[in-house]
């Protein structure tokens, strides 16, 4: 049972995603330096969210982890938290190897970062892109199980559409400055961690994206009542409930062994396999439910679905470094 004070811990989190970063906020799209992302940003280092990912609130609210990825998933948020909070801070409290002179041209609690895991094998340098202001890095396992940071320069990153319409894309130039090097048993329970974030974020996005649906089954009229007390639409919503509520169990699992310290490539590799289903059965079903409308662009439900094939593909890079380290 939560704690009172988890439970406005999670609120308090909640209430400010919600009121600041609406599903008309994600479509626009803005750069990390509009005003509305700035204040964002601005309202989540002053409320130490950017801490989620690090020791000392891990030990004290880790549990909670995946509620703060539904709740930014739910919200379709368009800056670099995973990234930053549950990646790149977490790095460098554990290894201040890795902060090279010039690595960070900014702050991170000024300025968020944007990281890409890649191993050199499968390195095409394709990058969540957040506008000039933001910080471009990319994470990769160089050899005898040592991991390097490197900047890159965002002049040098290609900016092209991307299949995510609330997130840009981009393709990283050559690098500008590199890190030191750190190990992989410093990297590795970081990485599993942020990739548990991403997945719970894809999990929000599929949730709200049903959510909607069964909202509209309930008001949604034919033949004399709501299309929700068909059979062939109410099976296939609760088949895609249960779905999302099964994945959440792997995904408690995966978070659990991270906190205990343990790598788990073969349930990562599970948790991933029942989320993206389950996330994109959700969305396809949503746009189904709402018949002609779900399918046109000035519905919400097509920005639910392309998160969540997008965070199937990063996710990816990321699962195929733990299962290549194991």
């Amino acid at each position: 049972m939560q704690s009172e004070m988890t439970t406005l811990l999670l609120s308090t989190f909640g209430r400010l995603v919600g009121e600041q970063h609406s599903i008309a906020h994600a479509r626009k799209a803005l750069p990390c330096d509009a005003p509305a992302q700035q204040a964002l940003w601005a309202e989540l280092v002053d409320g130490g969210w950017l801490d989620a990912g690090c020791r000392d609130f891990q030990q004290e609210n880790g549990a909670h982890t995946l509620l703060l990825g539904e709740i930014t998933g739910r919200a379709l948020m368009t800056l670099p938290y995973a990234s930053t909070a549950f990646l790149l801070m977490p790095l460098l409290e554990a290894d201040a190897s890795l902060q090279a002179d010039g690595l960070l041209v900014s702050p991170l609690r000024d300025c968020p970062a944007s990281v890409r895991c890649s191993s050199v094998q499968q390195d095409d340098g394709w990058i969540e892109h957040f506008g000039e202001a933001a910080q471009y890095l990319r994470l990769l396992p160089v050899e005898d199980g040592t991991w390097r940071l490197e900047r890159h320069a965002p002049s040098t990153v290609d900016v092209l559409p991307g299949m995510d319409a609330t997130i840009g894309l981009g393709r990283l130039g050559p690098a500008a400055v590199a890190s030191g090097t750190s190990t992989s048993q410093l990297v590795l329970p970081v990485l599993q961690r942020h990739f548990t974030f991403e997945l719970a974020h894809l999990m929000g996005a599929a949730g709200a994206s049903l959510d909607m649906a069964i909202a509209y089954a309930k008001e949604r009229e034919q033949f004399g009542r709501p299309i929700g007390q068909f059979q062939a639409v109410k099976h296939a919503l609760v088949d895609a409930w249960m779905g999302l509520d099964s994945a959440r169990y792997a995904l408690r699992a995966l978070l659990s062994a991270t906190t205990d310290g343990t790598l788990a490539p073969d349930l990562a590799g599970t948790a991933h396999r029942l989320a993206v289903s389950v996330g994109r059965r959700a969305c396809k079903l949503a746009i189904q439910v709402h018949g002609g409308i779900g399918f046109a662009w000035e519905h919400d439900a097509h920005l639910y679905l392309k998160r969540v094939y997008h965070l199937a593909i990063t996710t990816q890079r990321s699962l195929s470094l733990l299962q290549a380290a194991a």
